[in-house]
């Protein structure tokens, strides 16, 4: 009775015990838009547009009327006749409109409309930042692996051919110094795929962070290097880049913030001119109306219009002009620049692109000749006609050659995605032609 127990307690605790955590599965193109929805550096760029139409619906509300009141108790140590009793309260309520501000209203509440645009600019570039850096990872992870199947077919070929060799040592066809070497190749081999291995595993723990998962989290980002046509020129891209970048289009808001900045610095030379309005009360009990020496006549209300204008300031509102002049020319002169350097940026990854993608045929010729060499330089050892070293450089040739292919599709790609970034477009999965782009938060 006592095993029947323990056996019932033990298969009860093994349905009962919780199963292992499933890995979670990414194409690169949900690896990208699971990013753009979590990544917290993208949440705190939409809290800055957030904040941003804030400040601009504050800046909207100035052109208002303001209503202010105030209520006051005030005890007096003795009673005087005809001035006041022990207990004295007031009670006002005023109204103020600005009329006009010399333009400084309108130019505050332009240069916060524009600061929310440049906000949401600023979401776009760093969505397409973090796509980048996805990509980029994701890239590297596929390469990770491409290499650790390549090391792992050279490992296999490395094997055997220390089995020949100390199978051809073990009847003396062949010298202990085959049998050495080929241990030798084994061993670096095995060495590399650690590495690589290794590399894998950080690839992975960073492409986690960035799509704010925890660091260990089981995931399986799955894909291929293969290779996507990209049919733009140079005048097309530069087009796009120049129309839609949010970088460049940031720089020409910050140009005209600070002509808005120059509008409210003028706005010091004109008069300001605001109606006000004010209603009061007083008297000795809690609502403020009248006491025995004021009766009647305790409330009075007033109207009126306030006109002021600075007309010598010792020369600082036109230095202030003249700074925010100078600050317009800065801004200009830098937007140029960041022209300059977007066409920069979109020539050199265009051409990267077009370096990497001719390097694939080269390097799918060397895989094909290098394998044929290995096939040969085997056959020849077999035969007893060929030298172990012959093998093994063959051998090194073929994984080089392999190692070489995967690295110039990992270069095609990566490219690629970078120069989607130059020209400010979002492609998931580096497919234009197949897939619609991302639309940029500011096109809502």
């Amino acid at each position: 009775m006592v095993w029947y127990r323990l056996c019932a307690a033990a298969l009860a605790g093994a349905l009962l015990a919780p199963l292992p955590a499933r890995a979670a599965t990414y194409t690169m193109d949900e690896a990208v838009r699971q990013a753009l929805e979590s990544n917290p550096g993208v949440e705190s760029s939409r809290q800055s547009v957030d904040a941003a139409e804030s400040g601009r619906k504050a800046a909207r509300s100035s052109f208002g009327p303001s209503v202010s009141s105030t209520y006051s108790y005030t005890r007096y140590n003795e009673d005087r006749p005809s001035r006041h009793e022990h207990n004295a309260y007031a009670w006002s309520v005023g109204a103020s409109q600005p009329l006009f501000t010399g333009f400084n209203l309108l130019n505050t509440y332009q240069k916060a409309a524009l600061q929310k645009d440049n906000q949401v600019l600023q979401l776009d570039n760093t969505r397409l930042n973090i796509v980048a850096q996805v990509q980029a990872q994701f890239l590297a992870y596929l390469k990770a692996q491409e290499n650790i199947r390549s090391t792992e077919r050279s490992l296999e070929r490395a094997r055997a051919q220390l089995a020949l060799a100390r199978a051809s040592y073990n009847v003396g066809a062949r010298p202990r110094l085959d049998v050495l070497q080929a241990e030798l190749d084994v061993t670096r081999t095995e060495a590399t795929l650690i590495q690589n291995e290794n590399a894998r595993d950080i690839y992975r723990a960073q492409l986690n962070t960035l799509l704010n998962l925890p660091v260990d989290a089981p995931t399986d980002y799955v894909g291929d290097l293969q290779t996507v046509p990209f049919d733009l020129g140079l005048e097309e891209c530069l087009e796009l880049a120049f129309r839609q970048r949010p970088d460049l289009l940031m720089a020409q808001k910050s140009v005209e913030i600070a002509e808005k900045d120059l509008g409210i610095t003028r706005s010091s030379f004109y008069p300001k001119l605001s109606a006000a309005f004010n209603w009061s009360t007083s008297g000795s009990r809690a609502d403020a109306a009248g006491s025995r020496y004021s009766p009647t006549g305790y409330s009075e209300w007033q109207a009126g219009l306030t006109a002021t204008w600075d007309l010598f300031t010792s020369g600082k509102r036109w230095f202030n002009t003249k700074q925010a002049t100078s600050q317009i020319a800065a801004l200009e002169a830098q937007l140029q620049a960041a022209f300059n350097d977007s066409a920069y940026e979109v020539k050199s990854y265009l051409l990267n692109a077009q370096d990497a993608k001719r390097m694939i045929a080269v390097a799918e010729r060397s895989v094909a000749s290098a394998q044929e060499s290995y096939n040969d330089a085997k056959m020849r050892y077999e035969l007893q006609l060929g030298t172990n070293l012959d093998l093994l450089t063959a051998q090194s040739d073929l994984a080089t050659a392999e190692l070489s292919l995967i690295s110039a599709k990992t270069d095609y790609l990566t490219a690629l995605s970078r120069l989607y970034v130059a020209i400010g477009e979002i492609h998931p999965g580096l497919d234009r032609q197949g897939e619609p782009a991302v639309r940029p938060a500011s096109a809502d």
